[in-house]
């Protein structure tokens, strides 16, 4: 007798320090293997690996530390000053992050893809939902600020994503992130039915 596993993968996007990763805690809570993007890209950033090799070429060996391994701050005020490099720096990433996140899905049940850049990595057609995670650029701010993020970083952070026009676009569920934790997790519990 053949089992059939029915598998559920919801996008999980959203602008920096909308409270995505909230969203996941109460997901992996509930069971869902939870796949973080830009978790998974810093692992793909391996010393002499061909993505490694990529990106020291594009951005200079200024972005090395003393051991060789790519210094994700130095890398971080180099991208996030310049929206062409951000650009150059997501055409090198997305592909083998592409390719990373489709690995690690194979034989789940329920599957969150986090990821800021869920549409631009080519990530939306795989899911079966994509939730937005939203809330009021002041609280996102706050909220990077409170995580040591210091204030020109933050505002270069967050004017370097898209607006809440275009990531509401790819959502079949908007979820406002701008109360109490009760609040998020009722409405996350809510969405999973």
């Amino acid at each position: 007798m053949v089992q059939l596993i029915l598998v559920k993968i919801i996008g999980l996007t959203g602008p920096i320090g909308a409270g995505k990763d909230e969203v996941a805690k109460i997901l992996r809570r509930r069971g869902a293997l939870v796949i973080d993007a830009d978790k998974l890209a810093h692992t793909l950033y391996v010393s002499k690996s061909l993505l490694w090799k990529k990106i020291v070429k594009a951005f200079g060996p200024e972005i090395l530390n003393k051991s060789g391994e790519i210094n994700r701050k130095k890398l971080g005020k180099i991208v996030f000053s310049d929206r062409r490099k951000l650009k150059k720096l997501n055409k090198l990433v997305h592909p083998y992050l592409k390719k990373a996140i489709v690995k690690k899905i194979e034989g789940r049940k329920l599957i969150v893809i986090n990821a800021a850049v869920l549409k631009e990595i080519g990530l939306v057609s795989l899911c079966d939902e994509v939730w937005v995670v939203m809330a009021p650029k002041e609280t996102r701010l706050k909220r990077l600020l409170k995580s040591g993020l210091p204030i020109k970083d933050a505002r270069k952070r967050i004017d370097s994503q898209m607006g809440r026009k275009d990531y509401s676009s790819v959502g079949t569920a908007v979820v406002e992130n701008n109360g109490p934790k009760q609040k998020l997790r009722e409405r996350i519990l809510d969405l999973l039915g």
